[in-house]
C-alpha cells in the first residue's frame, strides 16, 4: 500500500491554478499603468487647458486694448500718420465721426481697396484707422502690443471694421410747396395778361451720400396758360423740405418769386426768379445747398438743381480683434455716440425761470436799436423761439419786447419745466443741473489741447479754475473748443467758438461774441455790456443754482452802446456738441 502525503494530493488537484499569480499581477500592473496613463494625460491637459486659458485671457486684454485705443483716437487724443496737412492743429488733422467711417480719411493711401476672402469672393478692404492707428511694419494687419512680437507668444489687435449702424449717408427726402392760397398752383392776372405757376412737387427720393456731396433736385416750376405780360414782385412762395431718413425733419424755405412772363405769339417767355434767403440748409445735420440764392427760372419747365452732404454719423459701431499667443482670438465690438453730452436747444435763448413760478428773473434787453434776438435758424433749419423760460412772470418780462427785436416761431415762449432737457428740469440726481455741471467739468479735463501739448495734463486740459482765465476760447478753431470755467470769465473782445460753460457770472463786452454752446449753470449771469458790435451764433442757456436747493432766479443783462445780436444756427450746436467726445453706448463680445 502507497501512501501519498496530503500536500502533495493537494498540489495535484490544484495544478490547473499554475500562473494565475502572473496574470494577476499582470492585470493590476495594466491597471495601475493605464490609471497613470490618464493621470499623466490629465495633468497635460490640464496644462494645456491652462496654457489656453492664459492664452484667452490675453486675446481678451488685446481686444480691450484696442477698443481702448480707438477710443483715444475719437477722443482726439492721436493724429493721423502721415499728417494730412503739416499744421498739427489743423482741421485736417481732427478725427471726426465721418473721417472714422470714411475709407479714404480712415485708412491709408497704401491700404488695397478689396480683398480676397478665402471663398475667392473680392469684398472691399476694411474700414480699419490705419491712418490714425500703428499697425505693425511686419504684420501688417494688427497692431501689435509686445516688443519682439511673435505669432506664438505675443499680443496684438486688429480693428475689423469700422461702421455707421445708422447709414447716415443714404438721405431719402421729399419736397412741397405753396403759394400764398395755400396751394402748390397759382394764377396770377388775368386772361388777357397773366399766367398760372405750378410748383412741382419732388416724391420721396433716396440719396446715397457716399458720405459725400451728390446731385439731386428740390422740385421745379412749370409756368402754363400764359397770355400778354405779366410781372410779380416778391410773390411769396414757400418750399418745404420734409427729410425721413437719416433723421426725421422738416425745414420750410420762405422764397420770393419776381420777374415778367410774357407770351407773344406762340413763344412763351420767362424771365422769373426764384429768391431763396440762403445757398445752404441744414436739417439735421444733412446740408441742402442750391447753386445760387437768386435762382433763374428761364423757361416753362425748370427744375431747382442742388446738392446734399452727408452729417456727420450720429453713431458708429467698432469691431476689434484681439490675438492672443497659440493662435487664441477674441472679438469684441463697441457702439459709440458722437455726443457725450446731448442737448436740443428749445430756443436761441434758454432761461430756466425760478422754480417758485412767482419769483422773476433779473432781466434787460437792451436797446431794440441795438440788440436783438432771433430764433430763426440760420442754418436753414427748423425756427425756434428767440426766448424760452418757464415761468409766467418771466413770460410777461418778455412779451412787452419790441416786434423787430424779437424774432422767431414763436417769438418767446413759456413751456413746461418736463419739456426741457433733463438737465434743466431738476438740479438733483443723475440726470440733474449739478451732475450734468460735473459732468462737462470731468469731460473738459479730458480734453487735450492743443495735441502736441507735451505738459502736466492740468496744463494741456481745457478745464479752468476759479481765477483761472483761457489764453484760447476756441475763435480760431473750425468746430471751436470746449471750455469750462469754473467761476467768473469775461469773455476777450476776439470771442470764441465751441462749447463754453460757466459756473458763475459770464461777461460778454463790446464786440465780444461767441459762436456754439453758451451755458451759464449755477451763477446763472450772463451780462452783456459795453460798445462794439458782437454777434452770437448758435444757442445760450442760463440757470441759476447753487450746491444745493432748486432753481432760483437768473440774471440776464444787456446794455451798452454797441449793436449785438443773438441767434440760432441748429449747425453751430451741432459742431459745439462733438466738442465732448463720443460717449460709449455698449461694449460686448461677439
Amino acid at each position: 500500500m502507497q501512501i501519498v502525503p496530503a500536500n502533495t494530493l493537494v498540489a495535484q488537484s490544484r495544478s490547473g491554478e499554475r500562473g494565475a499569480a502572473l496574470i494577476t499581477v499582470m492585470l493590476i500592473s495594466m491597471l495601475l499603468l493605464m490609471a497613470g496613463g490618464s493621470l499623466i494625460a490629465v495633468t497635460s491637459m490640464s496644462a494645456a487647458n491652462a496654457a489656453d486659458a492664459t492664452a484667452e485671457s490675453q486675446a481678451y486684454y488685446a481686444a480691450e486694448a484696442g477698443t481702448q485705443a480707438v477710443l483715444g483716437v475719437l477722443r482726439g487724443n492721436a493724429a493721423p500718420n502721415p499728417l494730412f496737412n503739416a499744421t498739427t492743429t489743423d482741421a485736417a488733422n481732427k478725427i471726426s465721426f465721418l473721417k472714422a467711417v470714411t475709407r479714404s480719411w480712415s485708412n491709408k493711401s497704401t491700404d488695397p481697396s478689396t480683398m480676397t476672402l478665402p471663398d475667392g469672393s473680392v469684398v472691399p478692404y476694411p474700414i480699419r484707422l490705419s491712418s490714425w492707428l500703428p499697425y505693425d511694419a511686419t504684420y501688417t494687419d494688427r497692431v501689435t502690443l509686445s516688443p519682439s512680437y511673435s505669432l506664438l507668444s505675443g499680443i496684438a489687435y486688429a480693428v475689423e471694421s469700422v461702421g455707421d449702424p445708422d447709414f447716415s449717408s443714404i438721405v431719402t427726402y421729399s419736397t412741397s410747396g405753396t403759394f400764398d392760397n395755400n396751394s402748390y398752383i397759382k394764377s396770377y392776372g388775368n386772361s388777357s395778361n397773366g399766367f398760372t405757376i405750378t410748383y412741382n412737387n419732388l416724391a420721396s427720393t433716396v440719396v446715397n451720400t457716399g458720405g459725400g456731396v451728390s446731385s439731386t433736385n428740390l422740385g421745379g416750376f412749370t409756368i402754363s396758360a400764359a397770355n400778354g405780360s405779366y410781372t410779380l414782385t416778391n410773390a411769396p412762395f414757400n418750399l418745404v423740405v420734409s427729410q425721413t431718413t437719416p433723421w426725421a425733419s422738416t425745414a420750410t424755405i420762405k422764397c420770393t418769386i419776381s420777374g415778367t412772363v410774357t407770351k407773344s405769339g406762340t413763344t412763351t417767355t420767362v424771365a422769373l426768379t426764384l429768391a431763396l434767403p440762403s445757398p445752404k440748409y441744414n436739417i439735421e445735420g444733412v446740408v441742402y445747398t442750391v447753386p445760387l440764392v437768386s435762382q433763374p427760372l428761364t423757361a416753362t419747365s425748370t427744375t431747382l438743381s442742388a446738392t446734399v452732404t452727408a452729417p456727420e454719423p450720429r453713431r458708429i459701431l467698432v469691431k476689434v480683434r484681439g490675438y492672443g499667443p497659440r493662435g487664441a482670438i477674441k472679438r469684441m465690438q463697441m457702439l459709440l455716440g458722437r455726443y457725450a453730452f446731448n442737448y436740443s436747444p428749445a430756443a436761441a435763448i434758454t432761461i430756466r425761470s425760478h422754480d417758485d413760478n412767482t419769483t422773476a428773473m433779473t432781466f434787460n434787453a437792451g436797446n431794440s436799436v441795438q440788440y436783438d434776438y432771433n430764433g430763426n435758424d440760420k442754418a436753414g433749419g427748423t425756427a425756434l423761439p428767440a426766448f424760452t423760460v418757464t415761468s409766467t412772470p418771466d413770460y410777461n418780462l418778455l412779451t412787452g419786447l419790441p416786434a423787430g427785436q424779437v424774432l422767431g416761431n414763436p417769438a418767446v415762449q413759456k413751456v413746461s419745466v418736463s419739456s426741457l432737457a433733463s438737465f434743466l428740469q431738476t438740479t438733483d440726481g443723475y440726470y440733474g443741473a449739478r451732475s450734468a455741471v460735473d459732468f462737462l467739468r470731468k469731460s473738459a479735463m479730458k480734453v487735450k489741447w492743443p495735441l502736441n501739448c507735451t505738459g502736466l495734463s492740468t496744463q494741456c486740459d481745457r478745464y479752468f479754475a476759479s481765477g483761472e482765465t483761457p489764453s484760447d476760447f476756441g475763435a480760431t478753431q473750425p468746430n471751436g473748443l470746449l471750455t469750462f470755467v469754473d467761476g467768473d470769465v469775461d469773455l476777450p473782445l476776439g470771442g470764441g467758438a465751441g462749447m463754453l460753460i460757466v459756473t458763475g457770472k459770464l461777461t460778454m463786452n463790446g464786440s465780444s461774441s461767441f459762436n456754439g454752446l453758451v451755458l451759464v449753470l449755477g451763477g446763472g449771469n450772463l451780462d452783456r455790456s459795453g460798445g462794439g458790435n458782437g454777434n452770437s451764433l448758435g444757442s445760450m442757456v442760463v440757470a441759476s443754482f447753487g450746491s444745493t436747493g432748486n432753481f432760483t432766479a437768473p440774471i440776464f443783462n444787456s446794455s451798452g452802446s454797441g449793436n449785438s445780436s443773438i441767434r440760432y444756427d441748429s449747425d453751430w450746436v451741432r459742431r459745439a456738441l462733438t466738442l465732448g467726445g463720443p460717449v460709449v453706448l455698449s461694449v460686448s463680445e461677439y
